[in-house]
């Protein structure tokens, strides 16, 4: 049997020297390393511990020895960094004293630094002072030799005044010799008379040098050699004994004025040269601020002002021809987009200008015939382009507009003469072909056009006008608002809305009592009126009443909008009104026409509705629910409903009072209430339908038994109408003689309900 704790390679001093001591596991490898034959015996079945025992007293023996070493040379280790440590303390201070010495020796070496210095600055500035005055005194006395030479000679002679390339240095001479001679009389014993005229001469010599050197730079002052030497040029003819430096900003102005534009457009091209020639005069010109609002302005002076002048031709302004739409529009806009970029322009470059007069100044002298000229145009066009639109909307229709407020009554009159003399018996689909013109007399497109135009007119009016500034000449902006506003009520309410209106009312006064009414043309009208009413309503309210600042003129012209609007509502009232009536007669016309004496006193009772109520009930379904809807809405809806429900329950209540019914033909009356019943239901008129419920309660009295009538009398929509209204409808009874009805009825003092 094989020992189980054999190792294969392993000895004590790989395990207990080799590896750190650990006390956890020494027991188990002090037995694993003496686990032999001898410790478990031959069969390996008996165990003796001694020979283990014995070895871990030799180890432990030898771990206390190696324990006792290691901690003679831990103490060992110990003493010797303590040592060292007291060495280092000492060696430190020894640092720290030789370096507070050397601090101390920097101290006192600065400040002999600082007093020398003090000292050396102090005697630089003395001998600057003394060069100074000697500079100026070689300077004064140089001046005094140009001056003396300049008074015998009549000439410097010097190399600085002769020699080209010098003259800007004879420049600042002649500047020092200028100040200097200032004061030097001109008369008496003393006189220098010589001496001015000779600098006089000198002076305007440099200084015509000065601008031809500046002139044959600028040819090239793409270059920047020249631009150096025409910046020198400049300065140099800023001192005060030159008078040229405008002339060479004249010069510079010019040659940029005559440089070719790059640019897809004009205000483009002028916006990128006066930025090109801002970064120019920064580098030429040192007073920058004064050179370009000259240059600005002179280009809004003549190449800006060319192009207004050609496009706008003050003869187009001023003109007493005949001018179309097209011309008029073409010249709004031509005024509105040079105006626009001309005022984006100023405004643009009016960095350059602290004042910021480039505005104003562009108003005054480019545009101010055309603003004095603008409203007036604007009126001329609104006019004339508004008729347009409504003359080709009616030759689109084939439509001969003839009718006019003056000449409407007269046309009337005449028409009616002719139609007077036709027969009776005229075609009504020949007569509903003249009336189905009014169709498409008032049309949404038309009104959109003539606001769209009129639109555009107060984005004019806004960009070409001012609120508070008027003249003479020239109008404020809420003027223009107003002429604007008034132009809009005339051309769509009078010229449009009021005419269609007019045209329906005379083709219905000429075709009145000869044909079946057509509902439909006048509906049409009334629902595109409602359309292009809401339409002006909010054109007025968004865009010219919040935009007119003088309170007085905003009221007249809402005053004046609400008079138009409310004639012209006036006018659709009647007109729906003469509608209803004349639907009514027409019902009535049915009634008496179609409704024979026997449908009601007969003793046959049919299962359908009488002829006259099925004629009156298609009637009203084809013309006038089919119709109403749509054209007429919301509150306008039900109110003409209801309207002509009541008078049309009164049309029907009247029409039964004239018949005689016997048991049978009020059953045929229930029958035919039934069926207006059903098609009254969809007026949506709740009122209407309670009254057509009146109706079929009243037909009880004319079908209960006489007995009976009293027990009846009150109960019920009956309680609420008059007794002597009942009395005569109970009357309508074919018995009612014959059963002596009249001495069951109660007796009654009330006056007959009409």
């Amino acid at each position: 049997m094989s020992n189980p704790f054999e190792e294969n390679g392993d000895t004590e001093r790989s395990l207990f020297l080799d590896n750190p001591f650990n006390p956890e596991n020494f027991i188990e490898k002090l037995a694993r390393s003496n686990a032999d034959s001898v410790i478990l015996g031959q069969d390996g079945s008996n165990f003796d511990p001694k020979p283990l025992r014995e070895k871990l007293k030799l180890k432990l023996a030898e771990l206390e020895t190696n324990f006792q070493n290691k901690s003679n040379q831990v103490k060992r280790i110990e003493d010797q960094n303590v040592k060292k440590q007291t060495e280092f303390k000492r060696k430190a201070k020894d640092h720290d004293k030789f370096f507070a010495v050397a601090d101390s020796h920097y101290q006192k070496l600065d400040k002999v630094i600082n007093f020398v210095s003090t000292k050396v600055v102090h005697l630089g500035d003395q001998l600057k002072q003394l060069d100074g005055k000697r500079r100026r005194a070689c300077e004064a006395r140089e001046l005094i030799q140009y001056m003396n030479e300049a008074r015998d000679t009549g000439s410097i002679q010097s190399p600085i005044f002769t020699d080209g390339a010098r003259v800007h240095e004879a420049a600042r001479i002649i500047h020092k010799i200028s100040l200097a001679a200032h004061d030097l009389p001109t008369g008496g014993p003393k006189d220098f008379t010589k001496l001015h005229d000779t600098l006089k001469r000198i002076t305007e010599d440099i200084q015509g040098k000065l601008i031809t050197n500046f002139d044959l730079s600028l040819q090239c002052y793409d270059e920047e050699s020249h631009r150096r030497n025409m910046k020198e040029c400049a300065q140099t003819l800023t001192l005060p004994c030159f008078s040229a430096h405008s002339d060479i900003v004249d010069h510079f102005i010019k040659a940029r004025l005559n440089a070719p534009f790059h640019g897809a457009s004009f205000f483009g091209s002028v916006k990128e040269c006066i930025r090109e020639t801002a970064d120019i005069v920064g580098d030429i010109f040192s007073d920058q601020d004064n050179v370009m609002p000259k240059f600005i302005k002179t280009m809004l002076k003549l190449k800006v002002k060319k192009k207004v002048t050609l496009t706008l031709k003050p003869e187009d302004i001023k003109t007493s021809e005949v001018r179309t739409a097209a011309d008029l529009e073409q010249l709004l806009e031509s005024l509105k987009d040079l105006y626009s970029q001309t005022i984006k322009l100023s405004t643009d470059m009016s960095k350059y200008d602290s004042d910021f007069s480039f505005v104003k100044e562009v108003k005054e002298s480019i545009f101010m015939p055309y603003l004095q000229a603008y409203p007036k145009l604007e009126v001329e066009y609104l006019s004339k382009a508004s008729s347009n639109i409504l003359d080709r909307f009616y030759q689109s229709i084939n439509h001969d507009k003839k009718l006019n407020p003056d000449t409407f009554q007269t046309h009337l009159k005449d028409l009616k003469t002719k139609f007077k003399n036709l027969s009776d018996n005229i075609s009504t689909s020949n007569l509903n072909l003249a009336q189905t013109q009014n169709e498409q007399l008032l049309n949404v497109n038309v009104t959109t056009s003539l606001i769209r135009i009129h639109e555009q007119a107060v984005k004019r009016c806004l960009l070409l006008t001012e609120q508070n500034k008027r003249s003479e000449t020239t109008k404020t902006t809420s003027e223009v608002l107003r002429d604007i506003g008034k132009s809009l009520l005339n051309q769509f309410v009078v010229k449009h809305l009021e005419y269609a209106v007019d045209s329906y009312t005379m083709s219905r006064s000429i075709l009145e009592s000869r044909m079946e009414p057509v509902v439909k043309p006048f509906l049409l009208t009334l629902g595109n009126a409602n359309i292009t009413y809401h339409n002006l309503d909010k054109f007025y309210n968004e865009q010219i009443l919040p935009n007119i600042s003088d309170t007085t003129i905003q009221a007249d012209l809402r005053r004046l909008k609400q008079t138009e609007m409310a004639r012209i509502e006036d006018k659709i009232s009647n007109e729906i009104n003469y509608l209803i009536t004349s639907i009514i007669n027409w019902i009535k016309g049915i009634f008496k026409s179609k409704q024979e004496k026997d449908d009601f006193n007969s003793s046959y009772c049919s299962a359908d509705a009488t002829r006259a109520c099925n004629e009156v009930c298609a009637f009203l379904k084809i013309h006038v629910i089919d119709t109403f809807e749509g054209p007429v809405d919301g509150d306008n809806l039900k109110r003409v409903m209801l309207e002509l429900g009541v008078r049309f329950h009164g049309a029907l209540l009247e029409h039964m009072m004239t018949y005689q019914y016997s048991g049978t033909g009020a059953m045929q009356l229930i029958q035919d209430l039934h069926t207006y019943k059903l098609t009254i239901t969809q007026f949506k008129e709740p009122l209407v339908e309670t009254l057509f419920e009146g109706l079929k309660d009243l037909c009880q009295l004319l079908i209960v038994e006489p007995p009976k009538l009293r027990s009846i009398w009150d109960q019920g929509t009956l309680a609420t109408i008059e007794h002597g209204f009942l009395v005569q409808f109970v009357k309508l009874r074919a018995d009612y003689r014959r059963n002596n009805i009249q001495n069951l009825l109660p007796p009654y003092g009330s006056q007959v309900r009409q």
